[in-house]
């Protein structure tokens, strides 16, 4: 692979590539020790960990912890975390009816009331993905392929993408479920990450989920544990403080001043079919965690769906990223994404596999994608949304990455690399004005 960006151009020979913005580091070796790291200098660092299955398990604020010593990830799971429990049900009477029932092999329970031994009711157990009970599973069976496969498939400066790949839901590590996830995270410089979410059942079973499926955000807590717990408090633009439940909206807030970082989750649009729901599931003695739930969704044999979602960074320490107070603020930052800008004046490719509206924007990657040999000038109808740090696909270019990049007539700071013939840009700021032309390459 060839890979090109605004500083440099490097002949890829290894599994380091570093570069101005971002750098991508793979330990190699031992599945259940490889870990790889993402950066985006001075801005923040993450560790994808192969042992949980492709989990964020530690994510560093470099903005205001330049030395990374405070995981701001629930260290177990990682930052971004879906699944978790089922729903009990009326299930057949039989030997393998239920996950609770293979195990434990007791489907009668003495009633409360009456003392009649009853049939008791079906349950599949949990089921999340990442989780360091994938590789606890793995281990105990010696079956590595429990913890997926985990790959990078992109790299420049503009953005790292990285693969985790047919994943198993897990029953914490006692029990392997048929539903598989391969997610794709796509981290962009300016505290971005777009994590798309492929979620499969090859089996022969059906899982019957209880509220809880969906993307959520989990970090450190823990009112037993002073110092574990990071102060993060849950908000949304319709609850101040978001309790368990709540109609889904534009976003969730996780924010701290303890540890000066906040975390926008948000969906788009489209998704609110399936995640029609706000969901909490903490505070714990070790962890807190919050965003998005569906209501009693059954994954029958065949299923087979894909989503996204969008995780902002802010901190108040620079211009890198957002300073946002509160989730009033935030909800500008999120219509970035939901309600992404209208471009005019360049080819706009509405087909590029991730684009789930076919507007132009891949709510997958988290870019505009256009076509064309470059240079490129278009105007950027940003609408209700912040205008911050929007980032191009360019199918087509021809040559090195850009040596500028100009909103109107003015110079601004980007980050860009050029891979098999796809240019990536992102801008290092926010686009101002309602409808500013852009100048990629003239």
């Amino acid at each position: 692979m060839r890979a090109t960006c605004i500083f440099t151009v490097m002949l890829l020979c290894g599994t380091a590539f570093s570069d101005a913005g971002m750098s991508v580091e793979d330990s190699g070796g031992d599945p259940m020790k490889r870990v790889i790291t993402v950066t985006s200098t001075g801005v923040y660092r993450v560790e994808v960990w192969h042992e949980s299955g492709g989990g964020l398990n530690r994510f560093y604020n470099l903005l205001v912890d330049p030395q990374a010593k405070t995981n701001v990830a629930e260290p177990k799971r990682g930052l971004f975390e879906i699944g978790w429990h089922g729903r009990k049900y009326s299930g057949p009477d039989r030997k393998d009816c239920c996950v609770m029932h293979i195990l434990n092999k007791k489907r009668f329970v003495k009633d409360k009331n009456t003392g009649d031994m009853v049939r008791d009711r079906c349950y599949d157990g949990c089921a999340d993905w990442p989780s360091i009970h994938h590789g606890l599973a793995a281990k105990k069976r010696n079956d590595p392929r429990i913890a997926g496969k985990l790959e990078i498939i992109e790299r420049s400066a503009a953005r790292v993408r990285v693969r985790a790949a047919n994943v198993p839901f897990m029953w914490w590590h006692k029990y392997v479920h048929d539903l598989k996830a391969t997610g794709t995270y796509t981290f962009y410089p300016a505290g971005r990450i777009v994590v798309q979410v492929h979620v499969e059942n090859p089996g022969e079973r059906t899982f019957h989920w209880s509220d809880e499926y969906g993307p959520h955000l989990m970090v450190p807590a823990g009112d037993r544990e002073p110092d574990r717990d990071l102060g993060f408090a849950w908000s949304t633009p319709e609850f101040p403080t978001l309790g368990r439940r709540g109609r889904s909206g534009a976003l969730v807030l996780a924010s701290s001043d303890k540890v000066k970082t906040s975390f926008i989750l948000t969906i788009p649009v489209e998704a609110h079919t399936t995640f029609d729901r706000y969901r909490r599931h903490g505070p714990s003695l070790r962890w807190d965690r919050a965003g998005y739930g569906s209501g009693n969704l059954d994954m029958k044999p065949g299923y087979d769906a894909t989503w996204a979602c969008m995780i902002q960074l802010a901190a108040p320490a620079g211009r890198a990223v957002p300073n946002i107070p509160d989730a009033k603020t935030a909800l500008a930052y999120a219509l970035d994404y939901r309600e992404p800008a209208r471009i005019a004046g360049a080819t706009v490719v509405k087909d590029d596999p991730g684009d789930f509206n076919k507007d132009g924007f891949n709510e997958s990657e988290g870019c505009h994608v256009l076509k064309g040999p470059g240079p490129l000038r278009f105007t950027y109808e940003k609408g209700k949304g912040a205008g911050f740090a929007p980032a191009f696909k360019v199918i087509g270019w021809q040559g090195d990455a850009p040596k500028t990049l100009k909103i109107g007539d003015r110079n601004v700071s980007f980050a860009a690399g050029v891979a098999d013939g796809k240019l990536i840009v992102q801008i290092l700021g926010t686009v101002t004005g309602d409808r500013p032309g852009i100048g990629i390459g003239e």
